[in-house]
């Protein structure tokens, strides 16, 4: 079996891309991300996740404990199947 191309090394010229391609690779695409989350001391629900140069915030619904200042953790997931 192929190696996987590494995710953070792909070509990024139109008709380069592996988008471009008309099969992906046989050994697929790996791709890692850190991604560092807290809660914040004192908030009640109040999250912060951080991944790159990119910061967000969570939080729940007043029915939960929280303060609905932010969206709650399920909708980013609802958003991250979307996208």
């Amino acid at each position: 079996m192929e190696k996987p191309l590494d995710g953070n090394r792909l070509p990024s010229t139109v008709g380069d891309r592996v988008i471009d391609k008309p099969e992906l690779p046989a050994g697929g695409i790996s791709n890692e991300n850190d991604v560092h989350t807290e809660v914040i001391a004192g908030e009640m629900h109040l999250k912060r996740g951080r991944v790159g140069k990119f910061e967000v915030f969570s939080d729940e619904a007043p029915r939960l404990g929280g303060t609905d200042r932010y969206p709650s953790p399920m909708s980013y997931l609802a958003m991250a199947v979307g996208f």
